[in-house]
């Protein structure tokens, strides 16, 4: 070969190998497609114009800027990427129909009222590494009772319905939905936020713990049933319209410690009664505003704590109950063998069901008594209306298959449950499986379910060994079955969202 051949041949070569370098890369650095629906200002949505029910931002979005979904009231649901780092203020506010949101954990900063008046709002879940939020995040939004921090976040926790820092030496915001009428403020927090109990109507009694000093700006602001606040000998000021619009305070004991009041401190207070002592500042204060001072308690100073002990204890008594009927159902359920009765009874899906002890039944069998249980005959002369019975083999150890009739529509309440049962197939013309009608089958291996089958009821695979065996070794979170049923989900309960092709649900999860 010629040299000039060679030389042409090997720039061929690095010219094709250098296209081929060249594509991959623009391939690579392919922008992603976005929607007409989302205006985006380089990484930040400006404004989503879509009226989907779900809406999936763009992976490459880094901020929500501020009321880009403000008012919209078509969307039930709004995945937000992985990547993004804020929310600013009103992001999501006033949207009627906004059901849950999952915060992710690079999200730094939420702005003011960023979830504000959004009525249906009932899930949240904050990241690890938020660590800013502004005021009023979630006013109005009255179905929120609480929200899902996660375990790994350093700057803030949720417990009892109030959003405090994880030391909790702040309140940063009490959820609209808190259904208490107390709040007795723990020893631990020195500070309130602005509008930290802003429109929380159920709140009635409050104590205000011995390290805060200020109550802030808004504080207690449109919190309208509000009937009765007592503040620490350490509280020194009451800020503007601090208890603005209370209209129902009726007794605010003011300690002789409070040295300064806004003159709007108490805008809208219509029945306000300040309890205080002569000579005081605050007695002062109230003769100039015409605002009438009392001297003897309406309301025990310390009802907050006798309400919160009094729930305590109704906690505890209802703890107590549920502890002692589960124990006796679980004594029905599991130990009927302790008695001479042939079954128990329990309430399942609120209706009664009977679990009868095979070892105290007698079933008729063909053939003498050394022969083999025709497991398939009694399962055929004991077919109703092609509905497999309750209970049929119920504790029944020595059955370990079962050829179902091709006839069956449906499959009863714990019709297998603890039995033997190895394998089964279930047949096209199934169309329900009953409450726990496998349940605790723990050599059940092999489960074929066709997707003619419609409806699964809770617990009815529970405890076996397939369903095991799928929460050990499956990569899917969702384990799907029949005719679009979830039957068991085994992801965080934060990252749940219900797949599309899932009809109905049977597990423990919605």
């Amino acid at each position: 070969m010629k040299k000039s051949t060679v030389i042409i041949a090997i720039i061929a070569s690095l010219v094709l190998v250098s296209l081929i370098f060249a594509t991959s890369s623009i391939i690579r650095g392919r922008a992603e497609v976005i929607s007409d629906d989302f205006q985006m200002d380089k990484n930040t949505l400006v404004k989503y114009l879509g009226a989907d029910e779900s809406c999936v931002l763009p992976s490459s979005c880094k901020k929500v800027a501020s009321a880009a979904f403000e008012g919209n009231d078509n969307v039930k649901r709004v995945i937000l990427p992985d990547g993004l780092e804020e929310i600013e203020y009103n992001a999501f506010a006033e949207m009627s129909s906004l059901e849950r949101i999952v915060i992710p954990d690079k999200v730094k900063r939420i702005g003011a009222s960023a979830f504000a008046n959004c009525e249906n709002l009932n899930y949240v879940y904050i990241g690890t590494e938020t660590s800013e939020i502004g005021s009023c995040i979630f006013a109005g939004c009255e179905k929120l009772a609480s929200v899902d921090v996660s375990e790994n976040n350093k700057y803030m926790t949720c417990v009892d319905g109030v959003l405090f820092s994880a030391d909790r030496s702040v309140v940063y915001e009490m959820l609209p939905g808190r259904e208490k009428n107390f709040f007795v403020f723990p020893d631990t927090v020195s500070a309130i936020s602005p509008y930290a109990f802003w429109g929380c109507n159920n709140l009635e009694y409050v104590n205000v713990s011995d390290k805060v000093e200020v109550i802030p700006p808004y504080a207690f602001s449109g919190a309208t049933n509000l009937k009765s606040v007592t503040l620490s000998f350490n509280t020194k000021q009451i800020a503007q319209k601090a208890f603005e619009n209370c209209s129902s305070l009726e007794q605010l004991y003011i300690p002789d410690s409070v040295e300064k009041i806004n003159d709007s401190a108490f805008d809208g207070c219509t029945n306000l009664n300040i309890l205080t002592s002569q000579l005081s500042f605050a007695e002062k204060y109230a003769t100039e505003k015409e605002i009438e001072v009392i001297y003897e308690p309406k309301y025990d100073l310390s009802k907050a704590n006798q309400l919160r002990e009094n729930y305590a204890k109704e906690v505890a008594e209802k703890a107590k109950k549920e502890r002692e009927e589960a124990e006796k159902e679980a004594e029905a359920y599991f130990d009927i063998s302790k008695d001479d009765s042939l079954g128990a009874a329990i309430v399942v899906n609120g209706q009664a069901v009977v679990l009868m002890d095979p070892s105290k039944m007698k079933l008729e069998t063909p053939g003498n008594d050394n022969q083999a249980t025709d497991f398939n005959k009694i399962l055929s002369d004991n077919l109703e209306n092609n509905a497999i019975p309750d209970n049929l083999f119920y504790l029944k150890a020595d059955i370990h298959e079962i050829n179902i009739p091709e006839n069956t529509k449906y499959i009863g309440k714990f019709a297998f449950a603890r039995s033997g049962l190895k394998k089964v197939t279930i047949p096209k013309n199934v169309k329900s499986i009953g409450f726990g009608a496998f349940y605790h089958c723990d050599d059940l291996e092999e489960v074929v379910i066709p997707d003619t089958v419609e409806t699964i009821e809770p617990q009815a695979f529970e405890k076996t060994a397939w369903l095991e065996k799928w929460y050990q070794e499956s990569e899917d979170d969702y384990l799907i079955v029949g005719d679009g049923i979830l039957i068991a989900y085994k992801g965080k309960k934060e990252d749940y969202v219900r797949p599309e092709n899932v009809k109905s649900v049977s597990c423990d999860i919605e």
